[in-house]
């Protein structure tokens, strides 16, 4: 049985770059097109091992585990171990899916194929069958995404919060996300997302007129319009990364205190930043905040 080299680079690119694809969208990572190229081509040439039979020590577990986490890091870089994994689930339960999705359509079809070292070669496939297959694992991948998603949706955790600076007080509902992962790169404090509109009362009025002209103000231009205040001390500036925003910034600042009730317990924490969001963080208007998961 004969087995073309070009045939086993191209369906492993084409493959790995749908999987990384999706990877990125249901991660919500940052991606890059030049990124995934890459982190693709690098999957489909360790396919290219079977022809190397001096290489097959390559096929061990270890290795392919290696090789796919060296493949989420070239594909999305990743900073934070947390983020890593997480990437690396992802991957492995989309592969998965479209492994079953693939195999159950070459079942009910015609194929011829070889198995080396857990690595399966299809010699005359289609490109038909594999856009069926790929639509098919496509078509599974969302659903189940998205039935887990309203099942966890179910089980939202929302609290009431309280933020105090400078004897003012504002009462909004906030939301824990365990995505959000922000914290204060100077201090380290874990950093809560509100929605601009919900700490109106908190914010003094030259920053106010900093949000008026823009949703998203400038730092240096809001650093001169409050300096020589005691608001200078509290600002912060909280890098952030999401899916279509790389490098992005939110203008942040260390309250006197933020209380936390849950259904048994008030919880005042003091060591805490609050960024301000211009936009709306739920549609419906369920929450004002988005909370860091460690403050619960």
């Amino acid at each position: 049985m004969v087995v073309y080299a070009e045939y086993v680079f191209l369906e492993n690119f084409i493959m790995n770059f749908i999987i990384l694809s999706l990877t990125a969208k249901f991660g919500k990572a940052a991606d890059s097109k030049l990124k995934l190229f890459l982190a693709s081509s690098l999957g489909a040439l360790y396919a290219f091992i079977i022809f190397f039979p001096s290489l097959h020590f390559m096929f061990s577990i270890f290795m392919k585990i290696a090789c796919s986490m060296l493949i989420i890091i070239v594909a999305f870089t990743p900073y934070r171990f947390k983020e890593f994994f997480k990437l690396t689930g992802i991957f492995y339960l989309i592969t998965l899916v479209f492994g079953g999705a693939g195999f159950a359509m070459f079942y009910f079809t015609s194929f011829n194929g070889i198995v080396s070292n857990g690595v399966f070669y299809i010699t005359n496939i289609s490109v038909k069958n594999i856009m069926l297959a790929c639509g098919v694992g496509y078509i599974l991948i969302n659903f189940c995404w998205s039935y887990i998603q309203r099942q966890l949706s179910k089980d939202k955790v929302y609290m009431t919060l309280r933020i105090e600076m400078n004897g003012d007080i504002v009462e909004l509902k906030g939301m824990v996300d365990t995505g959000n992962s922000l914290t204060d790169p100077i201090t380290q404090y874990p950093v809560i997302i509100v929605e601009y509109d919900a700490i109106l009362k908190l914010l003094p009025d030259n920053l106010r007129e900093a949000f008026k002209a823009s949703k998203f103000p400038n730092f240096n231009d809001i650093a001169l319009l409050i300096n020589d205040t005691l608001w200078m001390t509290r600002l912060r500036i909280i890098p952030y990364e999401a899916l279509g925003t790389e490098n992005g910034m939110l203008v942040g600042f260390k309250p006197d205190f933020v209380y936390i009730e849950g259904d048994t317990d008030i919880k005042s924490v003091k060591d805490i930043i609050v960024a301000i969001y211009s936009k709306k963080l739920s549609k419906n208007g369920d929450y004002k905040a988005l909370l860091h998961p460690d403050l619960v």
